[in-house]
């Protein structure tokens, strides 16, 4: 990897003491930190968020304006994606207004659903209207599914569930509708959205046994307008199927940083670099340069 090569990190977490991440332990972070790690591991540019900011407006308040002071000090390193609490619409547009207008953030940081609300359930349209009507950049993040009893087996729930989760929202926001109804939000898959790359077909076929009513060209064509970040995701097996699924153009770089410890990150920009499945070109793109384009403060 070039020293001089730009490297952008779409999924680059805030930890603030008050914040959670579904009871996995958060490690130490602060901005000194952050940025000697990515200066180690040849990050120069990332956009933070932690989806999981809370469903208190004013905790949420709070977060993106820290979000945003951070973007504000270090324009160059740092982009901003908002969170947005989604019990009430009216105080989910409030602030899409205030980040936006006055926090001047980047894009908005998604959680797949807050208090068992999906986005893709139909109290989310004004949210989704908005969201489109401002071209957002939308980066959805899995949380913890909605309901009891999940089988977890005895591990922790973002072994098995998070990549279900990310599957589970895009996929009824697809059989919806709503990417299509909603053509302009600019969406970011987490974690190389899942299973989504590995399931395509036999999702885009439901029609088959009446699970849905779109045919798999319409299903394909969906998942064909998904940018896909590979965040615990850099294997050839998982680099050869969103390859196939969408091209090198919407295949991002994301770290999960610093949920995912350095050591794992800098294994998978050796991962990315290493692939003789890309050439220099579209490592490029993946690493900066498709990103660069939504977001000329990397540039």
């Amino acid at each position: 990897m070039s020293k001089t090569a730009k490297i952008i990190d779409v999924h680059h977490h805030i930890i603030l003491p008050q914040m959670e991440a579904g009871n996995i332990p958060t490690p130490k972070w602060s901005v000194e930190i952050d940025r000697a790690a990515m200066d180690r591991l040849g990050i120069t540019g990332a956009l933070l968020s932690f989806p999981n900011g809370g469903e208190n407006p004013e905790t949420v308040r709070r977060f993106n304006s820290y979000l945003a002071e951070v973007s504000a000090k270090f324009p160059k390193e740092y982009g901003a994606l908002a969170s947005i609490p989604y019990s009430d619409p009216d105080q989910a547009l409030d602030e899409i207004s205030y980040a936006y207008d006055t926090l001047k953030v980047d894009g908005i940081a998604l959680v797949s659903n807050q208090g068992g609300v999906y986005i893709s359930d139909d109290s989310m349209d004004e949210i989704l209207a908005e969201l489109n009507r401002r071209s957002a950049v939308v980066f959805v993040h899995p949380g913890e599914p909605a309901g009891d009893n999940l089988p977890l087996f005895g591990r922790h729930i973002s072994v098995y569930e998070f990549p279900f989760e990310t599957t589970r929202v895009f996929m009824d926001l697809i059989y919806k509708g709503k990417l299509q109804r909603y053509p302009n939000i600019r969406w970011i898959a987490a974690h190389a959205g899942g299973t989504i790359p590995y399931l395509s077909y036999r999702l885009s076929i439901a029609k088959e046994w009446g699970g849905i009513t779109q045919s798999p060209e319409e299903v394909m064509s969906s998942l064909n307008t998904i940018y896909y970040e590979l965040a615990l995701s850099t294997s050839p097996i998982t680099f050869m199927a969103l390859n196939k699924l969408v091209g090198s153009s919407r295949i991002l770089f994301g770290s999960d940083y610093p949920m995912r410890p350095e050591k794992g990150v800098a294994e998978s920009l050796a991962d990315i670099n290493g692939y003789e499945g890309f050439n220099a070109d579209e490592k490029r793109m993946i690493e900066a340069d498709t990103i660069c384009k939504f977001f000329p403060r990397f540039n």
